[in-house]
């Protein structure tokens, strides 16, 4: 019987020691460390010891109030996306209740100090967020909303910092490049590849070339900066990416075909943007010899693009005159030579890889103006010597003068008395434009008219004969 007492002693305190062992067990997984060195136990990161449970209540309340002031951020490399303090809805009593739990001592263990623990705020997070981190395929889900749960649970106003996939891990494959010879500038490229190299292109974010180049675009030519932000359009236009800004250079490229060269001025805020539709993508950005390669690898796509340079139009130059007086007079001189302009049009084909399925649409259509040939002439009028024509100087009546006037209103005339000093130029022409002379009568051919009418009649004025009645 007694061994039996001592067994049954025994047992009770073995039952004792296990439920204190596992009580203890239990407490840190319901705990979180607090950031900071607090002496007695935490709510949220907010000492709340000696305090009874409305104390608590007002002290939680009104931290949470002055955290909402503030607007925390969550952070995605160089983009700051701002959390609303609105989508957290903290459950301030549960927490309460929670750290009186904890902290409570058993009957048994009265020779125990009261436990020191630091407990979260429990809180809730709006569906808006939760959509917002997982529609964005770049983020790991998890561990982001696990950043954010951590930091809000201690009303911490440090920026939260989002976690990205490893695309490392997944299979992917070349979607896109381009491959051309370096045929502008002689700069090292090291720091404009270096900036672009590994970009990774999230789905639903906008791509902006000069974003992602401001630090680097100064120590380059604006041809080689064209030159890059050309190479990456023409991979883009390989895909589905929506292209939200591009600009043309206004001249045909040397190394692209017109309509695919494109345009960078950080002065004049011309940017190259586009926006990822699909997947996320990873920018690859090299040197191969002498020529630039840059791809664009993502996951396995249903569809491939390709694009076309269409509908080419040439446009001939005009010819512009110049004049100058420091020319001699009849001189010309070529100051630039004439090349035609052209219009084209670009086209994007996205195509199903194993069905019929095919989708054409317009992207862009340039105009690139002709250049004009100009010449520059003299501005000075050339002497020049009168010409007579050969039919004035016909003699029909063989009197050793022209038959007709030379432009000399004074010469004479044939049946003109040019003896008689009396007859002015006006009579003489009068005369020559009204009567022949008939060299066998010696007389006019009106004298001769005049003998020949009837009494009494006479001539009107059309050379009509009217004989009085």
């Amino acid at each position: 019987m007694r061994i039996f007492g001592k067994v049954f002693i025994l047992f009770i305190l073995s039952t004792i020691l296990i439920y204190l062992w596992s009580v203890e067990a239990d407490l840190p997984e319901q705990r979180v460390q607090a950031e900071d060195n607090h002496s007695g136990s935490t709510i949220g990161g907010i000492e709340v010891e000696s305090l009874d449970k409305d104390e608590i209540i007002t002290l939680l309340n009104k931290n949470i109030e002055e955290w909402k002031e503030t607007p925390t951020q969550l952070l995605e490399e160089d983009i700051e996306i701002i959390l609303n303090p609105e989508w957290f809805v903290f459950d301030v009593e549960t927490s309460v209740d929670d750290y009186f739990k904890q902290t409570e001592k058993p009957w048994f263990a009265f020779w125990k100090d009261t436990p020191v623990v630091h407990i979260p705020l429990q809180f809730t997070m709006d569906a808006e967020l939760i959509d917002l981190v997982e529609g964005n395929s770049l983020l790991n889900k998890e561990e982001t909303l696990g950043n954010i749960q951590t930091n809000v649970s201690v009303l911490s106003k440090e920026p939260i910092q989002a976690v990205f996939l490893d695309l490392s891990v997944f299979d992917s494959e070349r979607i896109a490049f381009s491959l051309h010879e370096i045929s502008v500038g002689n700069e090292n490229l090291s720091d404009f590849i270096a900036a672009l190299n590994g970009q990774v292109i999230p789905q639903g974010q906008v791509f902006s070339f000069l974003d992602k180049t401001k630090d680097v675009n100064s120590l380059y030519s604006d041809e080689m900066v064209d030159y890059i932000a050309s190479m990456l359009y023409s991979v883009i236009l390989q895909t589905d990416f929506e292209i939200v800004e591009r600009h043309s250079q206004g001249k045909v490229p040397t190394y692209l075909e017109p309509g695919i060269e494109a345009n960078i001025d950080l002065n004049a805020n011309k940017d190259l943007k586009f926006l990822n539709k699909g997947n996320p993508a990873v920018l690859k950005v090299s040197l191969k010899d002498s020529s630039l390669l840059v791809e664009l690898y993502s996951l396995p796509a249903e569809t491939v693009g390709k694009y076309e340079v269409r509908d080419t139009q040439v446009v001939k130059p005009r010819t512009i005159y110049r004049y100058s007086s420091d020319l001699k007079a009849g001189e010309e001189s070529l100051i630039q030579e004439g090349s035609p302009g052209l219009k084209v049009t670009v086209y994007r084909i996205i195509s199903d890889k194993k069905g019929p399925y095919e989708n054409e649409e317009i992207v862009s259509q340039d105009y690139y103006s002709p250049t004009h040939r100009i010449i520059l002439k003299s501005s000075l009028t050339p002497e020049t010597t009168p010409v007579v024509d050969p039919d004035l100087e016909i003699d029909l009546n063989a009197d050793g003068l022209p038959d007709m006037e030379n432009g000399n209103s004074d010469s004479n005339t044939p049946g003109k008395n040019s003896g008689n000093p009396d007859n002015n130029s006006s009579d003489n022409d009068s005369a020559d434009e009204d009567t022949n002379t008939d060299e066998e009568s010696g007389k006019t051919s009106s004298e001769d008219d005049l003998d020949t009418l009837p009494e009494g009649s006479y001539y009107d004025k059309a050379g009509n004969i009217i004989t009085p009645k």
